[in-house]
């Protein structure tokens, strides 16, 4: 499992509901694609070369079919 994956499920109740960009131990909140945009120029800066994990955290009740 990713660092960026194993930070997020241990935080996963703050972060349901909400679109991430995950990169080492920091995760962003966006809400739209202009957060989005800044989210990963902020990260690009920070991060050089790491590949951010950007992913949605459903609610508890989503089920996948």
């Amino acid at each position: 499992m990713s660092k960026e994956l194993e930070n997020l499920m241990s935080n996963v109740e703050k972060y349901r509901g909400k679109h991430v960009v995950a990169v080492d131990d920091e995760i962003i909140v966006v809400s739209d694609e202009d957060e989005l945009k800044k989210a990963l120029e902020k990260v690009e800066r920070k991060y050089p070369g790491k590949t951010p994990l950007i992913t949605f955290v459903p609610e508890e009740e989503v089920m996948i079919l």
